[in-house]
C-alpha cells in the first residue's frame, strides 16, 4: 500500500506547493488561504458512518482536490499565477477499525514529502459512535470528531533575499451523519461545525510577506461542515467517492480499499 501511496503525493500533493509566492497579505488574505489549506488537509476517510459487526478493518489510500479559489488571488496579487493553484491536492494511507459497541476510529496520515522547494506532511484521527446501530435502528445514525494537523514549507525570496514559508494548519470537526446500505452500495450524508486555528511564518534575513511588516501571523475561522459520499463494496474491496464543504472551501476526494 505504501508503494502506491508515494506516487500519489509524487504527482498530486507537491506540484502545487512548489511555484508560487506570497506578497503583503492582509489579515483577511490570511484567514482565507489558511482556512483553504486546513481544509484541503482537514481528516476524511470517504467512509459511510456505519459498523458492520463486531469488528472490522479498513485500509487504502484517500486523494482529491480542494477549489482554492482565495490561494488563486493572493498568487496573482504577488505576480505570479493564479491559474496554477486555483487548486490543491491531497493524498493520505487511511486506517478505519470499529469495535464492540459500535465505536469506530479513523486515522489518515501522509508522511512528509519532499520534491524541489517545497515539502508537506498531514495526519488526522477520527472518532465515532454508531448509536443507530447499537440500539437496532434501520438507519446507521452516528455521532463523530475528526481533527487534523497539517505542515507546508516552500522558499521563495523575501525582501530580495534568499527565505522559507512555513505555514502549519489545524482542524476540528464535530459531526452528525446518516447512512444506508442496499446490496453493495452506501450512501451517505454528515453535516455538523468546523473550525481551523493556523500559522504562517516566514525565515528570512529581513523583509516580510505580510502587509502588518510581521514576520509571524495567526488565523482562525469557523464555520459550517457537510459531505456526501457513496462507498462501493466488492468482496473484500471498496470505492469510495465523497463531496464536502467545510468552512465554505469545497473539496472532492476518493478512496480505494481493502475491508475485512
Amino acid at each position: 500500500m505504501k508503494k502506491l501511496l508515494l506516487p500519489i503525493l509524487a504527482m498530486l500533493a507537491l506540484p502545487a506547493y512548489a511555484d508560487f509566492e506570497f506578497q503583503a497579505l492582509t489579515k483577511k488574505e490570511i484567514e482565507d488561504v489558511t482556512t483553504e489549506f486546513a481544509t484541503n488537509f482537514s481528516h476524511t476517510a470517504v467512509a459511510a458512518p456505519e459498523t458492520d459487526g463486531m469488528w472490522g478493518v479498513e485500509v487504502g489510500v484517500v486523494a482529491g482536490q480542494t477549489g482554492t479559489p482565495k490561494l488563486k488571488d493572493a498568487v496573482n496579487k504577488a505576480g505570479g499565477d493564479g491559474d496554477d493553484v486555483k487548486n490543491l491536492y491531497h493524498a493520505g494511507l487511511v486506517v478505519r477499525a470499529h469495535f464492540p459497541y459500535d465505536i469506530f476510529a479513523e486515522a489518515n496520515i501522509l508522511p512528509e514529502r519532499k520534491i524541489s522547494e517545497a515539502s508537506v506532511a498531514s495526519k488526522s484521527f477520527g472518532l465515532g459512535w454508531n448509536l443507530g446501530a447499537f440500539l437496532g435502528l434501520p438507519l446507521d445514525i452516528a455521532l463523530g470528531a475528526n481533527a487534523s494537523s497539517s505542515n507546508i514549507d516552500f522558499k521563495q525570496d523575501i525582501g530580495g533575499n534568499p527565505g522559507k514559508v512555513m505555514i502549519d494548519a489545524k482542524t476540528q470537526v464535530l459531526w452528525v451523519g446518516v447512512s444506508k446500505t442496499f446490496l453493495f452500495v452506501t450512501p451517505y450524508v454528515k453535516v455538523g461545525s468546523a473550525s481551523q486555528e493556523s500559522e504562517i511564518d516566514i525565515s528570512a534575513q529581513s523583509g516580510t510577506i505580510f502587509g502588518s511588516g510581521k514576520q509571524k501571523e495567526d488565523a482562525t475561522n469557523s464555520g459550517g461542515y457537510f459531505a456526501a459520499g457513496l462507498n462501493l463494496q466488492l468482496a473484500f474491496f471498496k470505492i469510495g467517492a465523497e463531496y464536502s464543504q467545510t468552512m465554505d472551501v469545497k473539496r472532492a476526494s476518493g478512496k480505494i480499499s481493502l475491508d475485512f
